[in-house]
């Protein structure tokens, strides 16, 4: 497969592809988009880095009808900050097709219309409460399955997924595509397809029938080495970065082959680099310090190799290869070679490497001087957590925790976790066993306890006012605060157990944003009902017209003595 018109889309989505400068498909776009275009269910091991979006919504967005002012596609994501940046990158294909992404998210107004929703893990319960429409679905995306299986609660998500019409196309994408997700998907989905798989798997990689010969695994000569490093969004300024690193301090690099996604990308990061002086120029000139090869590997690897000597240029992918094929003739000749990669990407990135028979090396900045024993020990154990290939649905949990924490509060959260040896026995010690201790410092997990509160987003208050009303006036701290959830006309609010009573009487008749608050326990019997065994399958959590759920329901009453 050459293009997209060879995989049967339509000239609508291919064209509005191509104005994305998405004119190629990547391997697993190939091997997804016919599957999906047809209503198979689909297993993808396959995760950032290597198309997953668009390997979903191209084909979705030729097969679905839209326009019924209610979605046709929802896609569960790990967080807010994921569904508002896959929404926005899919919007632009929406448009050849008439149809409208949006993320269930602030800033999106009425997103629960879309055709394409994209659903954070925490608001799951929208699924239930009425707040979306899900008569008129046609599919289900679980993008970052491992990550979303992680984030959702177990029953909530199997609730969901087994209320789902017999119809509804079903197509789960992980990598690593662990143990929980593949039960769900298991027991989820008909007849699905697994990609890649087999002989698919081999085109994926890009691995020959030589390559797994015993004379070609025996070969004395060492693989190349692929550097990478890790980048925030800002890619631009990581690769003058680089740039400038290889070209003033490396001293055999004369020139940087930079390889773009598209020729849009190539001519932006062409004028950032001018500005700051590094003039750039087609591969294979030598006035240029910079080469730039606009989403064209191969002619960038024959100027490459028509070189008497390659190893004076630096190879820099300013995005992961999409696949094996791509990083062999990016990366098999020349100089240093290198790639920048986001955090999401590194299990792309492990599993590209390992098939093109690159040996791939992290570069980290310099680490802090010595502070202490304790604090080196911490360090190192971090450095090392942070290369286990386990650690992926980890960062997916830390996204969706960054929606409502800022970093520095995550980090520290952390660090004291790993600081506990013992968990239990050492914050027990602290405690003494002493009257009115937390269950939570003698090592015990307090239980939460959900409050209703009068305020809502009608009121104009967020998760944040909130927050702030309940540290302030209770005085109990913010980390033994649970999920805030801001409704229409109320909100409900998770504490620990010990510290629900003190909440509701610290905060009953005060003002908050012009509101004088009623708080108390959360009474809805439909919440608290969680079946019992051999009773079958739980009932939803949440049930449209639950008394405070969607709003329209009767309040719960009001305790004796209440005003």
């Amino acid at each position: 497969m050459t293009s997209f018109e060879d995989l049967a889309l339509g000239p609508e989505t291919v064209a509005s592809l191509a104005a994305e400068g998405i004119e190629t498909p990547t391997p697993f776009q190939a091997a997804a988009i016919p599957l999906i275009a047809r209503g198979n269910d689909l297993l993808g091991r396959a995760g950032p880095g290597s198309g997953t979006l668009v390997g979903y919504g191209a084909p979705l967005l030729d097969r679905l009808e839209g326009g019924a002012g209610a979605p046709v596609c929802l896609v569960l994501s790990t967080g807010t900050q994921q569904a508002t940046h896959l929404a926005r990158s899919l919007a632009p294909l929406c448009e050849g097709s008439g149809m409208r992404a949006a993320a269930l998210a602030p800033h999106w107004n009425l997103s629960e219309r879309a055709d394409f929703l994209f659903v954070p893990a925490d608001r799951i319960g929208t699924l239930y409460d009425g707040t979306v429409k899900v008569s008129g679905i046609k599919a289900v995306v679980l993008h970052d399955g491992d990550g979303v299986v992680s984030s959702v609660p177990t029953d909530r998500l199997e609730t969901f997924l087994g209320a789902l019409p017999s119809d509804c196309q079903r197509i789960f994408c992980g990598l690593p595509f662990g143990d929980p997700l593949r039960s769900v998907a298991r027991r989820f989905t008909r007849r699905a397809v697994t990609i890649p798989t087999g002989a698919a798997a081999k085109a994926a990689t890009g691995r020959s029938a030589e390559a797994d010969r015993p004379a070609a695994r025996g070969r004395t000569a060492p693989p190349r080495e692929l550097n990478f490093t890790l980048v925030d969004e800002d890619r631009s300024q990581a690769v003058l970065v680089l740039t400038a690193t290889l070209l003033e301090d490396v001293a055999s690099v004369r020139h940087v082959l930079l390889y773009t996604a598209s020729a849009d990308q190539a001519a932006d990061l062409g004028d950032f680099l001018a500005v700051h002086g590094y003039h750039s120029g087609s591969p294979g000139d030598p006035a240029a310090p910079v080469w730039l090869s606009p989403g064209e590997d191969e002619a960038a690897r024959k100027a490459l190799d028509a070189l008497d000597d390659s190893s004076v240029v630096a190879t820099l992918s300013c995005q992961v290869p999409d696949g094996a094929p791509a990083a062999r003739l990016r990366h098999g000749a020349g100089g240093p070679a290198w790639a920048l990669a986001a955090v999401r990407e590194l299990g792309h990135l492990r599993e590209v490497s390992a098939a093109a028979e690159l040996k791939l090396k992290r570069v980290r900045p310099d680490r802090p001087p010595r502070v202490s024993s304790r604090v080196d020990q911490l360090t190192d154990r971090i450095h090392e957590a942070v290369r286990a290939p386990e650690a992926t649905p980890y960062y997916l949990l830390v996204e969706s925790l960054l929606d409502r924490f800022t970093a520095a509060e995550v980090a520290a959260a952390a660090l004291l976790l790993l600081d506990r040896d013992t968990p239990g026995k050492g914050s027990a010690a602290r405690a003494g066993g002493r009257p009115g201790a937390h269950a939570a410092e003698q090592g015990v997990p307090e239980p939460w306890s959900r409050l209703f509160m009068s305020a809502g987003q009608r009121d104009e208050i967020g998760p944040g006012e909130l927050l702030g009303a309940i540290t302030s006036e209770s005085g109990i701290k913010g980390s033994r605060v649970g999920r805030i959830d801001v409704r229409e006309s109320h909100s409900l609010v998770e504490v620990r157990e010990s510290d629900a009573a003190k909440v509701i009487k610290a905060l009953n008749g005060t003002t908050v944003g012009g509101r004088a608050l009623r708080v108390d326990y959360d009474r809805a019997p439909d919440r608290r009902s969680r079946g019992k065994p051999g009773q079958g399958p739980p009932k939803p959590p949440f049930r449209p017209g639950a008394s405070g759920t969607s709003g329209r329901g009767k309040r719960p009453p009001r305790r004796p003595g209440r005003s």
